[in-house]
């Protein structure tokens, strides 16, 4: 078992030293391949990344009768806090608010003569974006409540944006994920075509059929690591260069969510080259490497 293993890395080995360009164009094409599909998925990350933190921006602003006095007001607020959809109610008094509207309109019209129209305002937000106009529902028919303004036609249509975000990426990810495992395998089999020589010594020496066969294997895996590692070095590089020069000209993209966390392109862009390598050069290898 141990000298059927030490055969099987040394011919991994042996190969790796042995066939410079080979092993140049395996991983160049491995790493071509990994820069798109890690490219696409950084761009595909942040997107789906704004597009979810959307929905969360959005919240329900409920309005008192304006003769309702603040204990009810108060009371009400401890009902809504007490609902199992209501992440958080925040009070907003009436003399808050007149306050606010007095500056907002000071250089147009002075209102410090008239008395406060307005009423308290409970600003509601839930657990999740969908369940607003469930909530919203049990509070209009409150007999406290004047009026509940829950923006539910927008927020139809941001959660509308956000599942086509979703469903789109997945689409070219996997289309990409195709793409990138043809390439890998079309590297993989002009390697085996070039060394079909060795194959005829290691089974006239009495090689099995599997320890031919795992060489081959072993040396895609590391031909789509090394393809990853360098992948992932360029797609980061490449982001950091783009993002600083959109910061540069459009500096209100500082408020939008984080991209993907370097650490997850550092491991992420070398496992997935591994496993695509491995799993092209298992794919090859059966159809191309046979015994007699």
């Amino acid at each position: 078992m141990l000298d059927r293993l030490f055969f099987i890395l040394s011919e991994t080995l042996t190969s790796l030293r042995r066939h410079g360009m080979l092993q140049v164009a395996a991983v160049s094409t491995a790493c071509v391949a990994l820069i798109l599909l890690g490219s696409v998925g950084m761009m595909l990350y942040k997107l789906d990344a704004i597009a979810q933190s959307l929905p969360r921006q959005f919240e329900m602003e409920v309005f008192l009768k304006p003769e309702v006095p603040r204990e009810r007001t108060l009371a009400l607020q401890k009902q809504v806090e007490a609902m199992p959809a209501v992440a958080s109610v925040q009070l907003v008094p009436r003399e808050q608010a007149w306050e606010e509207e007095k500056k907002r309109y000071a250089s147009e019209v002075n209102l410090s003569d008239l008395p406060n129209p307005l009423p308290d305002k409970l600003i509601v937000r839930t657990d999740q974006p969908e369940q607003l106009p469930q909530v919203a529902a049990r509070l209009q028919n409150h007999p406290d409540v004047d009026e509940v303004l829950d923006q539910r036609g927008t927020l139809e249509r941001v959660l509308a944006v956000a599942r086509l975000v979703r469903w789109l990426g997945l689409s070219l990810v996997s289309m990409l994920l195709l793409s990138a495992l043809v390439l890998i395998y079309n590297a993989v089999r002009l390697t085996i075509f070039a060394r079909q020589l060795e194959v005829r010594i290691m089974a006239l020496v009495g090689a099995t059929l599997r320890t031919i066969r795992m060489p081959f294997i072993l040396e895609g895996m590391v031909q789509g690591g090394l393809g990853g590692v360098l992948a992932a070095g360029l797609v980061l590089m490449g982001a950091g260069l783009l993002s600083d020069y959109m910061l540069r000209l459009w500096p209100f993209l500082n408020d939008l969510p984080p991209g993907a966390p370097a650490t997850l392109v550092l491991g992420g862009l070398p496992t997935l080259g591994m496993l695509l390598g491995g799993l092209c050069a298992w794919w090859a290898a059966r159809r191309f490497v046979r015994i007699g």
